[in-house]
């Protein structure tokens, strides 16, 4: 099963502004027209209740977005480049990575529903020199470059959403169980792990449904990997409550119940605290008839000195409620959903869990924020570096063989102050200016 994979995320260039002056019949002087750039497409990730596996975006881990388009004459905005959308299954959880420094992967977001969340923004368009008018500046020489889209790395985690978790060791029952209350078909065979990944169902009690998963056999050691006990144990963090399921043939039962419930606390301490409800299987063998009174009297007194068991009714109640059934023959299957029924009732659903961690799903922004960094400056050398996107992205477009453009970006310094920074750093003329890929003398 595919439940992780990095994906490399460029979103969408704005497009640049245009220089651009009206030349009309009859009017010389139009005035500057240049139009803006368009918008660059951003990045959404998209539950889709469809999807169970990443398999679909392990193929292609590498995704750009549509850059927007160059502005035009006669004040024509270029186009916004369209967004992608890029579906994951409900349960995935999405992390910023930083490959090229010791930052530690970020948590972004839990992909719970089927609201959009936006991953990496598209950039803006830049401006057109009609834009720089002003009663001084009658004939704007500047335009700016489109902003550049965001680039992301983020790791995305599937952990399947269930409101019931079948828990136990290899052949206790949980595939036979898993088809008798639905319409899953797992492999059922006599040999340990014949499950090697989680299998979902749906269960219709009542009118009522609700999603039961079925974990693969778990062994000593899980936590660790052992089995890839770690891989299926992450699965099991989303369900609401767990059928733990006891093998009424096995050698030693109440040492597998012990050893389920320390795996899941050494994997996470959460899982170990949340209900669940003792299933005993294989009732329709002899053997098990016969110690069934022996069985349920030691499952409750190791439940009952576990530190990490918590009785499902919630409650200070010396009574753990344990359930014998067997799923061949269906004998005490309708009891034990009319009991989890019941619990589900109680128990926080999934969104209100999400709320409680702080989890919140993005929102579909349309229109890319203009971001605007510091201004100012940096030495290397004797050559003023100047730290400004706005700068930077004028310059790109400029013709530095006209002095007029040269007059027009020294204004737009002063504007932005950082003239004024330069003359108490004791800049003199003749000193280099570089900005961005652009170098001028200062004067």
């Amino acid at each position: 099963m595919i439940d992780t994979v990095r994906l490399n995320i460029n979103a969408g260039n704005g497009g640049n502004g245009c220089i651009s002056f009206l030349r009309e019949k009859y009017k010389p002087r139009g005035g500057p027209n240049g139009g803006d750039g368009g918008d660059g497409g951003s990045a959404y990730l998209v539950g889709d209740s469809s999807l169970n596996t990443m398999l679909h975006l392990s193929f292609n881990s590498t995704y750009y977005v549509q850059r927007g388009g160059h502005g035009k004459g006669k004040d024509m905005t270029g186009g916004g480049g369209s967004d992608t959308f890029i579906k994951v299954p409900l349960g995935t959880t999405v992390w910023k990575m930083y490959p090229d420094s010791d930052r530690n992967n970020e948590f972004l977001a839990d992909i719970v529903d089927e609201n959009p969340y936006l991953v990496a923004r598209g950039g803006a368009g830049g401006w057109g020199n009609h834009r720089y008018v002003t009663s001084t500046n009658q004939e704007p020489m500047l335009a700016e470059n489109g902003q550049a889209g965001e680039s992301v790395v983020v790791f995305l985690e599937l952990k399947l959403l269930a409101d019931v978790g079948l828990l136990a060791k290899p052949n206790a029952g949980k595939s036979t169980l898993i088809s008798r209350c639905s319409a899953a078909k797992p492999k059922i065979a006599d040999y340990p792990f014949t499950t090697v990944e989680p299998v979902l169902g749906v269960v219709n009690r009542y009118q009522r449904d609700f999603v039961m998963m079925e974990v693969p056999g778990l062994l000593e050691g899980a936590h660790d990997g052992v089995g890839l006990g770690d891989q299926f144990l992450r699965h099991a963090e989303r369900a609401r409550l767990y059928l733990h399921v006891v093998d009424g043939m096995s050698q030693d039962p109440i040492g597998d119940f012990r050893m389920i419930n320390e795996e899941l606390f050494q994997f996470n301490p959460e899982l170990a605290a949340k209900p669940q409800v003792l299933v005993v299987s294989k009732l329709d063998i002899t053997e098990v008839q016969e110690l069934r009174e022996y069985l349920e009297m030691e499952l409750k007194e190791a439940a009952q000195q576990s530190p990490i068991f918590r009785a499902p009714q919630f409650g200070e109640s010396s009574e753990v409620p344990i359930f014998f059934i067997s799923a061949v023959t269906g004998e005490g299957i309708n009891q034990l959903l009319d009991h989890v029924l019941a619990m589900l009732d109680v128990l926080p659903k999934n969104e209100e869990l999400q709320v409680q961690t702080g989890i919140f799903p993005g929102t579909r922004g349309r229109h890319p924020l203009r971001r605007r960094g510091p201004n100012t400056f940096h030495k290397v050398k004797d050559v003023f570096v100047i730290d400004s996107e706005e700068m930077v992205r004028l310059s790109a477009t400029a013709d530095m063989r006209d002095r007029r453009v040269m007059l027009q970006l020294w204004r737009q310094m002063t504007r932005l102050g950082i003239a004024a920074q330069l003359q108490q750093a004791e800049i003199e003329p003749g000193d280099t200016i570089r900005i961005g890929r652009v170098e001028m003398e200062w004067f």
